[in-house]
C-alpha cells in the first residue's frame, strides 16, 4: 500500500510540474525564415496577394501529390481564398484567406490566416517584402504566428514550431524563390494593364520575316501592308480597323510575324501570300504605350510576366490565336519615337 501511495504522489508531482512548465511556457508563438531574390518588388507582391499561382510553389503537394486545392472568394486581394482536402492527416484539411485586418500593404506586406489542423488559435502567415538599398534584389521573410491561450497541451506543440510549419516555411519559400526565378526579369508597377474581352473581326493578314532590326522590320511591314491594301482594292473591301502586328517568333537574328488589316467583310476571295481570316475574340491583357516600336518586345515581356504573376494561362506555342498581337493607333505619319499601340496577350484562362 505504501508503494502504490509513493507512486501516486509521483506521479501528481509530475502532473503538478508538468502544468507548471506549461503555465510557463508563452501562449504565443512565433517563427521566420527568409530567401532573397532578384526579382521586382511588384511581381513577389501579385504572387503573394491571392493563390492563383500557389499550386505551383506550395508545400502541401510535398506530402500529397493528390491534394485538391479550391479557389474561393476574389482573385486578389483581401478575401482571396484557397482551401484544400487531403486524406494525408499529416496536411488534412484547411484553407488560407489573404486577411483583411491587417490589410495587404502595396509591395511590402500580406497577411494570410491559416485554418488547419495544426493546434492554436489566430494562426496565420505574415510575409514581408524588403528590398536592398540598390534595388536589384529583396528579401522575402515568412513568419508564422499562433496564440494558445490557455490550452497547456497547445503549448507544449509549440516547442516543435521548427518542425511541420517550419519545413513548410522553407520548402515554400525555396519554390517561390525558383518559380520567379522564371519569369522575366521586368519591373511593370508603373504599366497600367488591363483585362478585357475582344471581339473577333474578319481580317486579311500575310506572313512575313525580317532581320532584329527597326528599318528591316519596317520595310518588311510596308511591304505586307502594300500587299493587303492591293487585296482590299481588287476584292472592294473596305479597311476596318488600324493595323495589327502578330507576333509568331522574336527570334535571336529574325522576328517572324503576320501583318493583319481587319475588313468589313468575311467573304473576301483573296490569293497567296494574302489570306483571309479572324482576328482573335476573348479574353486578352492588353498595355499601351507611347514611344518607339523599339519597345514593343520589352511590352511582351511586361505583359508575359504580369500572366505569370497573376496565373493567367496563355499559348506559348506561337502558333494559332493566341500569340501577342499589336495595334497601330497612332495616325499615319506620327514619327517613330513618338508612335502609340494597343499590345495583346490572349489569355485563356486563370
Amino acid at each position: 500500500m505504501t508503494r502504490l501511495l509513493e507512486i501516486l504522489v509521483a506521479f501528481a508531482i509530475v502532473f503538478v510540474m508538468a502544468v507548471l512548465l506549461a503555465i510557463a511556457l508563452p501562449s504565443h508563438r512565433h517563427i521566420e525564415r527568409s530567401v532573397e531574390v532578384s526579382s521586382p518588388v511588384r511581381q513577389v507582391y501579385d504572387v503573394i496577394n491571392g493563390f492563383r499561382t500557389y499550386p505551383s510553389w506550395n508545400a502541401l503537394r510535398a506530402y500529397d501529390p493528390k491534394v485538391q486545392l479550391n479557389f474561393e472568394g476574389q482573385v486578389m486581394g483581401a478575401g482571396s481564398k484557397l482551401s484544400w482536402t487531403s486524406a494525408d492527416q499529416r496536411i488534412g484539411n484547411g484553407s488560407l484567406t489573404v486577411a483583411a485586418d491587417p490589410a495587404p500593404q502595396q509591395d511590402k506586406q500580406v497577411t494570410w490566416t491559416l485554418q488547419n489542423n495544426w493546434r492554436g488559435e489566430d494562426k496565420h502567415f505574415t510575409i514581408d517584402i524588403d528590398p536592398s538599398a540598390n534595388g536589384k534584389t529583396a528579401k522575402i521573410t515568412m513568419g508564422y504566428d499562433v496564440d494558445y491561450g490557455w490550452d497547456l497541451v497547445a503549448r507544449y506543440s509549440g516547442l516543435y514550431l521548427e518542425g511541420d510549419p517550419a519545413t513548410q516555411i522553407m520548402y515554400q519559400l525555396t519554390a517561390l524563390q525558383s518559380m520567379i526565378a522564371t519569369f522575366p526579369n521586368v519591373d511593370y508597377k508603373d504599366q497600367t494593364i488591363a483585362l478585357q474581352d475582344e471581339t473577333a473581326k474578319p481580317i486579311l493578314f500575310t506572313s512575313t520575316t525580317a532581320k532584329r532590326t527597326l528599318d528591316d522590320v519596317s520595310d518588311a511591314t510596308e511591304k505586307a501592308m502594300a500587299l493587303l491594301q492591293a487585296a482590299i482594292k481588287k476584292d472592294k473591301l473596305t479597311a476596318a480597323g488600324p493595323r495589327i502586328t502578330i507576333t509568331t517568333n522574336w527570334g535571336d537574328e529574325n522576328y517572324d510575324f503576320d501583318i493583319a488589316l481587319p475588313v468589313d467583310r468575311a467573304d473576301a476571295q483573296v490569293s497567296d501570300p494574302v489570306k483571309a481570316g479572324q482576328s482573335y475574340g476573348g479574353k486578352a491583357l492588353v498595355a499601351s504605350f507611347t514611344g518607339s516600336p523599339a519597345q514593343l518586345p520589352l511590352m511582351r515581356l511586361v505583359l508575359k510576366a504580369y500572366a505569370y504573376t497573376h496565373g493567367y494561362v496563355f499559348d506559348e506555342s506561337s502558333e494559332g490565336n493566341g500569340r501577342f498581337y499589336d495595334e497601330l493607333t497612332s495616325v499615319p505619319g506620327t514619327a517613330d519615337d513618338a508612335q502609340s499601340f494597343s499590345v495583346f496577350l490572349p489569355i485563356q484562362s486563370q
